[in-house]
């Protein structure tokens, strides 16, 4: 590489910290850089480990103490005490308003005064980001930022001139803390309870790269960073910010890190509303949880058991609070269970992938490089995640002999699809059977429909199905004892079947069984045709069945699970 020379800037940079007590290797030489601020390199090798690279005295460091003292006069006074970084970021937008006259001039004037951070983004920009999570961060997090600076700007002495504190100049301190700022507890060794952002002038024009490792000391006179590696002459010198996937760089920093291994998608869901044995099961204070796909672990443990209980019928979510209390055992509370939580969870991350935008560009700026690395990398993790959920789902319905690695998703859903038939019903499955064509004979007739497509049309698929059931709970046909021996055991009782319950099914009975009982006596003729058996019927219908995408043309199907 051709040789390196610092910039004046870069050099009183260097002599400003040095003469309050701080330290720049003579191995290092700080550059501006025209995508990350500033670089530094290695002029000659830097001998590792725990080679002392750059340090800052403690009277440099700008912290809430020396903002708040210096606005306000007596820290004391400044009604920021619980919100340390809008008096920083106050302090900062005086400090560049002072220009020359600043104490911190030469580090103020060194910093970027445009980021490439989400919130500078054109609308068209932005728009390339639609459906990600940055997405929505940015409109919650300018508005946050906006209440912020009415606020800060509110409570300013009279000294300053309030006319100077735009929010462009809010904005821009605002950005500086979040791209160049290290927590509090780590500066000053202090709880990381009470810990907010803090900037070290020098020590924050190292660049980020994930992993490599670094030593940062803090003492009572300074905040030092250290190579943990021996460093080639010529090479960039790093810093470590930390287990950052992409999402927080680009919000943070404005920048994108390609096959970064800290990358996750976040997914935040609402608590519906739920019984009190459920909201136990889901932190009842909570409304909403956060769960993070990644690569290494695209399908959570704790994200299933969500969909789990959410999904949980009253016998199922009694399974699951029992399993709760025995460490170790599988938390699945059966087939239609796993099968229902595991269809839903598709169905939300498919949604998820599916609003993210992907759009090329064919000459990108910086900015569209970022965004491209983010979405594709997001793109790329819901996508395993749909792969794991599908082969769970393969694995939930007991499928041999083929194994479930491979990465053909269409291989493993119309596997999973045709499994089905061995463990539940629906309407065509009924519909295609020769065995119950009676029973869909006098349906067609009654209800004028020929096809399930025709029911489903009609909004009609759970009352068709409560029909079928019944049917099937009066037959019993061999294969389906078993099952119907279950069904009677958790839903034909006083519990389950309540006055009011089976009060509700007497207007289905009336309009239904007589004119049906008449196009075929023999399967809707007989006595055992009750308000209460329809009741029952309903109460399976609602309790064991699960919506199951057709793998061919995407359509829902509610198949009712007759495995036990």
């Amino acid at each position: 590489m051709g040789e390196l020379r610092s910039s004046n800037d870069y050099d009183e940079l260097v002599r400003w910290a040095e003469s309050q007590g701080g330290y720049c290797s003579p191995s290092l030489i700080i550059t501006k850089s025209e995508t990350s601020g500033s670089t530094a390199h290695a002029k000659t090798a830097i001998e590792g480990p725990n080679a002392r690279l750059l340090s800052c005295p403690t009277s440099l460091i700008i912290d809430y103490d020396k903002a708040a003292a210096h606005i306000w006069e007596d820290p004391h006074a400044c009604p920021f005490l619980r919100s340390p970084e809008i008096a920083i970021r106050l302090f900062l937008c005086n400090q560049r308003i002072l220009g020359r006259d600043s104490p911190w001039a030469a580090y103020i004037k060194l910093l970027p005064t445009e980021f490439d951070t989400p919130l500078y983004y054109s609308h068209d920009e932005l728009e390339m980001l639609r459906g990600t999570n940055v997405f929505g961060e940015v409109e919650l997090r300018r508005h946050a930022w906006v209440e912020e600076w009415k606020r800060g700007v509110m409570h300013l002495p009279s000294k300053f001139n309030k006319t100077l504190f735009s929010w462009e100049l809010y904005l821009w301190a605002c950005t500086v803390l979040s791209s160049r700022s290290f927590p509090s507890s780590i500066v000053f060794g202090t709880s990381e309870v009470d810990s907010y952002p803090v900037l070290v002038p020098l020590v924050d024009s190292l660049n980020h790269k994930p992993q490599v490792p670094v030593y940062w000391n803090a003492t009572a006179d300074s905040f030092t960073i250290s190579s943990g590696d021996s460093i080639a002459a010529g090479d960039e010198v790093f810093n470590n910010y930390g287990l950052k996937g992409n999402e927080e760089l680009l919000m943070g920093y404005g920048f994108c890190l390609e096959n970064n291994p800290f990358d996750v998608v976040t997914l935040k869901l609402r608590h519906p509303r739920m019984s009190a044995d459920k909201a136990e099961l889901v932190s009842p204070e909570m409304t909403e949880s956060i769960f993070h796909l990644s690569e290494s672990s695209p399908l959570p443990h704790e994200l299933v058991n969500f969909f789990r209980i959410v999904v949980a019928n009253v016998r199922e979510t009694e399974r699951l609070l029992a399993l709760r209390t025995v460490p170790g055992l599988s938390q699945t509370a059966g087939m239609r269970c796993e099968l229902d939580a595991l269809g839903k969870l598709y169905n939300a991350v498919s949604m998820k992938l599916r609003g993210i935008s992907v759009t090329g560009v064919a000459h990108p700026n910086k900015r569209q490089q970022s965004m491209s690395v983010y979405i594709s990398r997001q793109v790329k993790i819901l996508s395993q995640s749909l792969l794991a959920i599908t082969r769970a789902m393969y694995a939930a319905l007991h499928i041999q002999p083929e194994s479930p690695d491979t990465e053909d998703m269409t291989f493993l859903r119309t596997k999973v699809y045709q499994r089905l038939a061995d463990c539940g019903v629906n309407l065509d499955l009924v519909f295609s059977s020769p065995r119950f064509a009676e029973f869909t004979s006098a349906i067609k007739e009654g209800f004028d429909v020929s096809s399930p497509s025709d029911i489903r049309a009609a909004d009609i698929e759970d009352q068709i199905l409560v029909l079928f059931v019944s049917h099937l709970l009066i037959s019993t046909p061999a294969e389906y004892s078993a099952w119907a021996d279950a069904m009677h055991q958790r839903y034909n009782n006083a519990r389950e079947l309540d006055e009011d319950y089976v009060e509700d099914f007497e207007r289905l009975f009336d309009a239904y069984i007589p004119p049906l009982a008449e196009l075929n006596s023999t399967i809707f003729g007989e006595q055992k045709w009750t308000p209460r058996l329809m009741a029952w019927a309903g109460k399976v219908v609602d309790s064991e069945g699960v919506v199951v995408e057709n793998c061919e043309d995407g359509r829902p199907e509610y198949w009712i699970i007759t495995a036990v």
